[in-house]
């Protein structure tokens, strides 16, 4: 399957077929997924079926990888449809199909509404041409016009897109971040605060950031690099991204990671969210990007 592109004179598109383009984007990544859930169930259907002295320990795996797997798929199910919600508020509706306000030709009240049998023919009799009845002037009461029905806009939900800056991210310190665009109001971004985001309790998040970054110095071991809530107890602690820093001292490379964040009910103060690295040596940061969606 080829990779999508955008079109040449991509910046002369009209708002309809940018619209159609980002409804397109979305189609695509819907059916990637379903191409990765099937490869999911066919890698299993493999394993329990055809292999032969497969232990239990094996199947357990193949379990937990293929649960791990339907679970990040879901995520991005849940940001597809935010991104498909949103775009749907501004795609335009179809007018109405007018009707004429006055008939081409008056009844004939002679002439019955369903004839048994066609009208026998008459001679032709010369009439004068009809003139359509014009509406009677103001103040004679004039029917209003049907109203239009109210349409109920969807409820909208509070995202937050972040763009981190390029820096030297320094061990047990926060991303810095600046905001790209929101909605709502439950998810709080503050530039005089910019490495926290202030998340309202009891509700759920979805998180999903990618990072695209290097060692300074060549170095063993592994880097850590969670998400600290401040204070902690307001939602459920998220498996941290644990990365080989060697991996990262041959050059730039690009770390995705998607967690859920869900409340706990013995807390009821908002939390501050920041994106922390524990790691022996710094690393640096060229780009940087993140999304918070309430579900």
């Amino acid at each position: 399957m080829s990779m999508p592109s955008f079109p040449k004179n991509g910046a002369d598109m009209t708002r309809e077929e940018a619209l159609t383009m980002i409804i397109a984007c979305i189609a695509m990544e819907e059916l990637a997924l379903s191409h990765i859930l099937n490869a999911g169930g066919e890698h299993l259907q493999f394993i329990l079926g055809t292999l032969p002295g497969t232990s239990s320990q094996d199947v357990l795996a193949a379990h937990k990888s293929i649960t791990a797997l339907i679970e990040a798929v879901t995520h991005n199910q849940m940001l597809l449809k935010n991104k498909l919600d949103h775009v749907l508020e501004f795609v335009p509706h179809p007018p109405e199909p007018s009707q004429p306000a006055f008939p081409s030709q008056p009844p004939d009240p002679s002439q019955p509404a369903f004839p048994s049998q066609p009208p026998s023919p008459s001679p032709p009799q010369q009439t004068a041409p009809y003139v359509p009845i014009c509406p009677p002037p103001y103040p004679v009461p004039y029917p209003a016009p049907a109203p239009v029905p109210y349409r109920v806009p969807p409820c909208e939900k509070s995202a937050l897109q972040l763009a981190g800056q390029k820096m030297l991210w320094k061990p047990d310190t926060q991303l810095l971040w600046r905001q790209r665009s929101r909605s709502g109001r439950d998810i709080c971004w503050d530039r005089s605060v910019p490495r926290q985001i202030r998340l309202a309790p009891r509700k759920t998040y979805v998180v999903q950031y990618t990072l695209n970054v290097c060692a300074m110095s060549p170095a063993g071991g592994t880097g850590i690099i969670l998400l600290r809530q401040s204070p902690c107890g307001a939602f459920a602690d998220t498996q941290p991204l644990c990365v080989p820093l060697e991996r990262l001292s041959h050059g730039p490379r690009t770390l995705h990671h998607i967690a859920v964040l869900h409340p706990c009910t013995n807390n009821c103060c908002a939390a501050d969210l920041s994106l922390v690295l524990n790691a022996q040596v710094p690393l640096c940061v060229e780009r940087a990007e993140m999304d918070i969606v309430e579900l």
